[in-house]
């Protein structure tokens, strides 16, 4: 007896499996921590994330002024973004001295993940934001240890898979420098020295320079199409120059900018351009900042590209077009200029009997973004045999000249 219903006619079944596209994510998604003292609270309440589009007017009114909204949103603007922007409002803490309050403000931005309150807020978002900022907070040693906000925003990076673009002090090198000590191995972390100065009235003020740098983050993602183009040596807009002048000479070592980023800190050179491409990773490989977010770029698209494979029965078909979807996908990625080279695999050694009888389908890839250009150098030598052409012209010269006599 054949298996199934019977049936007198024609009938179609849709049968075999075929490969899908993968599509990425935006990586450009901003998350900021903002103190908005105006705020709408029924559009903006407190320990809540909301989503807003940069260029949203309506929601631009309902967030107000004041607190630290326009270093966040003024950057924005200044580099011609329109950027998907999370917001978690938080609250301004109490005390009888600025310090006081400073840190009693720092307490409702760390939050607690027991109730998603402050930064634990990007949990709840329905995308991960991909850029973390904090203006004004995140850049003050407390109790002589790392800042609790760029501290607690570890986690969340890790979770979201994003960078923290942190703001150092902004006095001296050396602040700086003791600001980076706390960040020994976090490849999750971007560093920024000095502040900026921005036109406010007819003078110009400070501002921490974390929401500039995010600017121009977006920006070059938005000009490549992925994350892929470092945001160094590129101009950022809306600003006058650095909070106090940082020496940067073509060709020498012995500067400032050059020794800032020497120990992983992103600053400013003439001209109002980032010059930085580096993480406070340990590991060589987690170098460089476009490398880290294409490389979570790349495994973010992957993982989400093949909820329509599980739970279908196992079988070659379905293999086949789970490997033929990562080709397709990484041949589209080398075309496009995110990454080198990209290959993908099964390994059978991998995909055992019983393995594959529990459920489990394994596949390989590999991926390699490329590495910003950061130390061009050319080797420059004399070479006095080009006399050699001089002195046969003279030759040649006079040979004509007796000939002509």
């Amino acid at each position: 007896m054949p298996v199934g219903d019977y049936f007198h006619g024609t009938r179609v079944y849709r049968v075999g499996e075929q490969p899908r596209p993968i599509s990425t994510g935006d990586a450009s998604v901003l998350g900021a921590m903002i103190l908005a003292p105006a705020a709408d609270d029924a559009k903006f309440p407190l320990n809540t994330v909301v989503t807003m589009f940069s260029d949203d007017t309506a929601m631009r009114t309902a967030l107000g002024t004041g607190g630290n909204v326009a270093e966040v949103f003024h950057p924005l603007d200044a580099n011609g973004v329109t950027a998907e922007v999370q917001v978690v409002r938080f609250e301004e803490g109490a005390g009888a001295t600025p310090q006081e309050k400073l840190e009693a403000t720092i307490v409702n931005i760390v939050g607690s993940g027991a109730n998603n309150s402050g930064v634990h807020a990007f949990r709840e978002a329905t995308k991960p934001a991909k850029l973390l900022i904090a203006p004004g907070y995140d850049s003050q040693r407390i109790s002589n240890a790392k800042n609790p906000v760029a501290a607690e925003l570890h986690g969340i990076a890790e979770l979201n898979k994003a960078m923290k673009i942190l703001n150092t002090p902004m006095a001296s090198k050396e602040a700086a420098e003791e600001y980076r000590e706390d960040f020994t191995d976090d490849p999750r972390g971007y560093l920024f020295h000095p502040g900026v100065t921005v036109i406010s009235g007819a003078g110009t003020i400070v501002r921490p320079g974390s929401g500039y740098v995010a600017a121009r983050f977006i920006a070059q993602d938005q000009a490549a199409g992925g994350p892929f183009q470092s945001p160094s040596n590129t101009t950022i807009g809306g600003i006058t120059g650095p909070s106090r002048p940082i020496v940067y000479r073509t060709g020498q070592t012995e500067t400032e900018a050059n020794y800032l980023n020497s120990i992983r800190i992103a600053t400013l050179r003439a001209g109002n351009i980032l010059w930085g491409n580096e993480t406070c990773a340990e590991d060589p490989l987690d170098r460089f900042v476009n490398v880290v977010r294409t490389n979570d770029w790349i495994d973010d698209a992957v993982l989400n590209a093949f909820m329509w494979a599980i739970d279908k029965n196992i079988s070659v078909p379905l293999a086949v077009s789970v490997l033929q979807s990562l080709d397709q996908f990484g041949d589209e990625l080398v075309r496009k200029g995110a990454v080198l080279g990209f290959r993908a695999w099964f390994d059978g050694g991998l995909n055992g009997d019983l393995s594959m009888a529990s459920g489990v389908l394994r596949f390989d890839y590999d991926r390699e973004p490329a590495a910003p250009l950061q130390d061009l150098q050319f080797g420059a030598s004399r070479n006095v045999a080009y006399y050699a052409e001089v002195r046969n012209g003279i030759l040649t010269t006079l040979d004509r000249l007796r000939i002509a006599a």
